[in-house]
């Protein structure tokens, strides 16, 4: 929802007059051609708006104070909504807001009025979408938030005597943006008390003497309001559940990696989880009538969506700091069955080709196939390999199928600048860590043959004859359209909530969070 696109210096909107309130009184004879021949409102919202209103005055007319206050309150509230409250308070707002104003000609009550209806459009706008989007290198979707019908729902508000009940009406039915808005109110709420400070632990003991870690926890919403002196063992319990929320193993010791978590910011974990909070509102619409794959990069985590709910969820290997995956949306187009692993040209020369060198065995060994520039494939023993080093390297290496493919039984293709898929592995013991970050792009699936029937859910035999025959060695790839080109999201949010509503604050991988300091 775009603010509208209307620019006059706010004195000659409004002339400040102390004490005194007054306005031309406005018509629907005059609001309507105002608006249908003013070129510079591009929202399209408030066109529907007023005539849905039948272009009857909203904020601007009188008892319009009653519209104005209910709005000014909602807009108050908008840190503990994830909002920033300063992006709806732009002049004409502050000025009516104080109540000392005059709008001494129609032109001026006008402009004054069509622009706090775009304020509020934007403002509802935002509570539903989101005011962040998603930080994406590749957008390779159209979608737009829209689900909701802001102007219409507005208009009924105004028109029912409503207006207050509008932030409960756009509320989410999801749980993650409900816990986050909770938790959210909850760091508001802790920060606003005069007696806040932020918390630095330096001492690794789990005792009732470690005062900063008992108050670092209440802080987090862990530790429970009033006496902070519990017996060591129940502290340890609240290390313990700090610990999940960390996403470190929970054994209730203060090594240092908890220790450098427990000492961010509460200021910075407040706007992680505003962000958080207004990715998922975005991501709202998306999820609403359709599948979608999303993927946290921080989490290395998935889940599947259908119609809202959460109907998969797997862990994943991502991207090495080194290495990392990239942000991205677009659409599974195809499912790869019995892939080769084409080995991108950096890892054929500066991994494989140091070992082919030393034993060009390696390359039988290892499954590979030598392909020439014209696709043929050539005797890895007919090939001068210490000839050859990263400027020269006429050769695609590719591995072939079978049970030590690195792709694994099953790809997932879409399309992406990055040259990165979905795709099974052969080594499933790295799902067991807590820290999955070991590839050099691409992202490896937990439970494959899972997504891959619900893509292929019109010939999910394909998979069920992948899983009963196995890895078959040198079988030639099989590709089949996916039936439907299910949205994948791969994005990087650094709060989480998992399948039991507890927040997870993740490492931030790969140092892509900024914490703002704010004035």
């Amino acid at each position: 929802m775009k603010k509208v696109n209307i620019t006059v210096p706010t004195l000659l909107l409004f002339t400040l007059i102390s004490g005194l309130s007054s306005f031309a009184q406005l018509t629907p004879a005059q609001l309507r051609p105002f608006i249908d021949s003013n070129q510079k409102i591009k929202n399209a919202g408030i066109r529907e708006f007023y005539a849905r209103m039948n272009y009857q005055p909203v904020w601007i007319k009188p008892g319009g104070h009653t519209n104005r206050k209910i709005f000014f309150e909602a807009v108050r509230q908008s840190a503990g909504l994830g909002l920033e409250e300063n992006a709806y308070r732009p002049d004409h707002i502050t000025v009516l807001e104080k109540e000392q104003w005059a709008v001494p000609t129609i032109d001026d009550s006008l402009e004054a009025e069509v622009n706090f209806t775009a304020t509020a459009l934007r403002f509802y706008s935002d509570l539903v979408y989101g005011n962040i989007k998603p930080a994406l290198g590749y957008n390779g979707l159209t979608y737009i938030p829209g689900c909701r019908d802001i102007p219409a729902l507005l208009a009924h508000a105004v028109t029912n005597n409503t207006l207050q009940l509008m932030p409960a009406r756009l509320s989410h039915p999801s749980p993650v943006i409900n816990t986050l808005e909770k938790k959210i109110g909850w760091f508001h709420r802790v920060m606003a008390d005069s007696n806040f400070r932020e918390q630095t632990i330096r001492s690794d003991k789990v005792t009732g003497t470690n005062h900063a870690l008992a108050e670092k926890l209440y802080q987090l919403g862990i530790f429970p309001a009033g006496n902070r002196q519990v017996p060591d063992s129940i502290l340890k319990n609240y290390v313990k559940e700090a610990q999940r929320q960390f996403n470190l193993a929970p054994d209730g010791v203060l090594r240092s990696p908890m220790l450098q978590e427990l000492n961010v910011l509460l200021a910075a974990r407040l706007q992680q989880s505003v962000l958080a909070l207004n990715y998922y509102r975005w991501l709202s619409c998306l999820v609403q009538n359709q599948s979608v794959i999303v993927v946290n990069i921080p989490a290395a985590y998935m889940k599947v969506y259908n119609h809202g709910k959460v109907i998969l969820e797997m862990r994943m290997i991502v991207g090495k700091t080194s290495t990392p995956t990239s942000t991205l949306a677009s659409k599974v187009n195809e499912v790869i069955l019995y892939p080769y692993w084409h080995v991108p040209f950096s890892i054929a020369t500066k991994e494989l080709l140091p070992a082919i060198k030393r034993n060009p065995g390696y390359i039988n060994t290892g499954n590979y196939q030598v392909l020439n520039k014209a696709g043929n494939i050539v005797d890895p023993y007919s090939v001068n390999w210490h000839a050859l080093s990263r400027s020269y390297f006429p050769y695609l290496i590719r591995q072939s199928t079978g049970c030590d493919n690195a792709l694994g039984l099953l790809k997932l293709n879409f399309y992406n600048p990055y040259g990165i898929y979905l795709h099974d592995t052969p080594g499933k013991n790295l799902f067991r860590l807590n820290k999955r970050f070991f590839s050099h792009g691409c992202m490896r699936m937990e439970k494959p043959m899972e997504l891959g029937h619900m893509i292929l859910k019109n010939n999910s035999i394909a998979i069920d004859t992948l899983e009963q025959k196995g890895c078959l060695r040198n079988q030639s790839p099989v590709t089949v359209r996916a039936d439907d080109q299910m949205p994948v999201v791969v994005w990087y949010n650094p709060v989480d909530v998992d399948s039991t509503g507890r927040i997870i604050f993740h490492e931030d991988v790969y140092k892509k969070f900024v914490w703002r300091k704010r004035k």
